[in-house]
């Protein structure tokens, strides 16, 4: 039997104990083409944003034909992935669908805190040059302790992010021979934009190809994705998950005849 490897939902990044940087995805395209790859036969790995009901696929035997892996953060995701990479062979495929928030809380800090800092230091001595300062800010020495909850009411909190790690240039490398299949998401602009956009993505990450679509027109309710692929968009629109589907189990037919 055919497995493929689903991932769905938004990131949760934390920035103390109960405030967390997040995004409005549902994990609803993830969790339609699992149902489609398990009716098509497969079985499916879902890694998938804790919190996130499966109930639609409650009708699959858990630990059969459908796995759930509950993840948290970008790097709980990304260390799933390794993970069922480890496993071997049999991995057909891999439809990275998740919403992977770009930043995550470096530090938290309170503007006074900052402000005195810069205050004493050119007190002492005038800074040299602006990257002088940076490289003072970047120690963070005026960072708050957020392992418990930041208090209700500081009205100059503040949140110094950085960057989550790329996990779709991992893909790759963790499963080697199989169907990569990613997503790229932009909101009002030109088809010609998001197809470049999503071509890089594919050349950059050697993706097979990337569903590709507009914000602006999810909240119109099309839900079109523009298959594109490392030479550019493909002229095919894929409309539904049942569509996404019958033309990854197609590609993976000509891929691996029975």
């Amino acid at each position: 039997m055919k497995k493929m490897i689903i991932t769905g939902g938004p990131t949760n990044e934390y920035i103390d104990e109960v405030m967390k940087i997040t995004n409005m995805s549902t994990g609803s395209l993830s969790l339609a083409l699992a149902q489609e790859f398990l009716r098509g036969g497969y079985k499916v790995d879902l890694v998938l944003t804790r919190g996130i009901s499966y109930d639609s696929l409650k009708e699959y035997e858990i630990g059969e034909t459908l796995r759930v892996f509950p993840v948290e953060t970008t790097e709980e995701m990304m260390n799933q992935l390794q993970e069922l990479s480890d496993e071997g062979a049999g991995i057909e495929g891999v439809i990275h669908a998740a919403a992977v928030g770009d930043y995550k809380a470096d530090f938290t800090f309170l503007m006074e805190d900052l402000a005195k800092l810069l205050y004493e230091r050119a007190q002492l001595e005038p800074f040299a040059s602006e990257e002088e300062v940076l490289k003072l800010l970047e120690q963070g020495a005026y960072r708050i302790d957020n392992s418990s909850k930041i208090s209700s009411y500081q009205q100059n909190l503040s949140v110094k992010l950085t960057l989550t790690p790329k996990i779709i240039g991992n893909l790759r490398n963790w499963f080697p021979r199989a169907l990569l299949v990613g997503c790229k998401l932009l909101e009002n602009v030109e088809k010609e934009e998001l197809y470049e956009v999503a071509r890089k993505l594919a050349e950059k990450n050697e993706m097979d190809f990337i569903l590709a679509n507009d914000l602006a027109d999810l909240r119109e309710g099309k839900a079109t994705r523009y298959l594109v692929d490392s030479v550019g968009y493909s002229g095919i629109a894929l409309d539904t998950p049942a569509d996404i589907f019958q033309y990854i189990h197609d590609r993976l037919s000509q891929i691996h005849p029975a």
